[in-house]
């Protein structure tokens, strides 16, 4: 690896010799320069060198990964790894129970984060962290995971065996003999139930940060036409780029005001407003968010007028936001004539044919509807029918 990074470094010590001497290039835009293409070049050429030599990519992939980071500009900082002992701290109460909780019992609950720590959905959890603006580094998330997990499985195991207890002494009191297969059963199924419960959960702990990220990313897509308008007026205003992102993180924009504040914070520890820009459009999973800082970045190096630059990004994103709400529009026509289907014509065709197979007349057919199917029918089936359409048209419509 050392002579792939002497390569690279020669190769930005050569753009640097060749550029115009006017205006010499910073190792960092000249890292900035390489496409994304020569990346994957270099990536892929260094893969295959070490598999050549006998090596598992896995040995190499965090390396590579970081590699790349550095070499596309993309790398993030703003997530300190801080001990455990910052979880008692916290702001939320759950996490701090969760954090006395893991220092008490600290050497299962380490062991058993070493074992999350082995399963892929750890790649990306670090970004997702600090995309979603959680305040835990990876260490600290796969501890809170490791002591959830354990208190998911206690509880889903005890509510396991108290209900088969309950079974089984409501089987001796009748007299049922109960197989030693059943008895057996009764113990096993528990555990299983439990074990399969705590896994669920670390999944589910691993979709939180991604989740959120996610939800902000939203959030950010549909304040961002009256930011970039507001902050195109303040531009041909002739106020700067740096005061403009500082007005934006000042006003009332929700969470695009709080990644704003963000990029502030980076620019103020010194960082370049084009680097902090990158990070910026590189942390955020809002695409219109994070192609208008790609735009606002390349008019920065070429010169462009960045006041009409973002006025014509503003009408972009409105029009797409207003084509999403369109097709969200078209949609619930459709799911009209479902949820009459379901909520009014099914009831009333099960209802008839109830009444009909329960009224005793000579009708020569047989239909086996009985009254607890039907109980059923109205009081499971329907209302989980229902939600599920509900809760599908929730999660579908745009956030703007």
């Amino acid at each position: 690896m050392p002579d792939d990074l002497k390569g690279i470094r020669t190769r930005i010590e050569e753009k640097k010799g060749n550029a115009d001497r006017g205006s010499i290039p910073t190792s960092r835009e000249a890292v900035a320069d390489l496409s994304d293409k020569e990346i994957e070049s270099i990536v892929e050429r260094m893969k295959t060198r070490y598999r050549s030599q006998g090596m598992e990519f896995n040995e190499v992939e965090g390396q590579l990964g970081e590699l790349k980071d550095i070499i596309s500009g993309s790398q993030q900082k703003g997530i300190d790894v801080h001990d455990m002992d910052a979880l008692r701290e916290g702001k939320n109460s759950f996490v701090r129970v969760l954090g006395h909780l893991y220092l008490s019992l600290h050497g299962p609950f380490e062991r058993l984060g070493k074992i999350i720590e082995a399963f892929p959905q750890m790649r990306t959890l670090n970004y997702y962290l600090y995309s979603a603006n959680m305040p835990y580094s990876s260490k600290q998330w796969v501890a809170i995971l490791s002591v959830v997990s354990v208190i998911v499985f206690v509880l889903v195991f005890s509510f396991g065996e108290l209900v088969f207890l309950a079974l089984r002494i409501l089987a001796q009191g009748r007299g049922t003999v109960l197989t030693p297969m059943v008895v057996t059963l009764s113990y096993i199924l528990p555990f299983f139930g439990a074990l399969f419960f705590s896994l669920a959960s670390i999944f589910v702990g691993f979709l939180i940060p991604q989740s959120n990220a996610q939800k902000r990313g939203e959030q950010c897509s549909g304040e961002l036409p009256f930011a970039l308008r507001h902050m195109a007026t303040e531009l041909r205003a002739g106020i700067g780029l740096y005061k403009t992102i500082q007005t934006i993180a000042k006003a009332d924009y929700g969470v695009l005001s709080e990644e704003f504040s963000r990029t502030i914070s980076e620019i103020e520890e010194g960082t370049d407003t084009k680097d902090a820009l990158r990070h910026f459009a590189a942390r955020t999973q809002s695409r219109p968010l994070s192609n208008a800082l790609r735009h606002i970045i390349r008019a920065l190096r070429t010169g462009g007028n960045l006041s009409e630059i973002m006025s014509t990004i503003a009408g972009d994103v409105s029009f797409d936001l207003r084509m999403r709400v369109r097709d969200y529009s078209e949609r619930l026509n459709f799911f009209g004539v479902i949820f009459i289907f379901m909520g009014i014509v099914m009831p009333v065709f099960v209802g008839v044919m109830a009444a009909i197979a329960n009224s005793g007349l000579p009708l020569g057919i047989s239909l086996p509807i009985t009254p607890p199917l039907v109980a059923l029918f109205y009081f499971l089936i329907m209302p989980a029918l229902l939600g599920m359409l509900a809760y599908y048209l929730y999660i579908s419509q745009p956030r703007v």
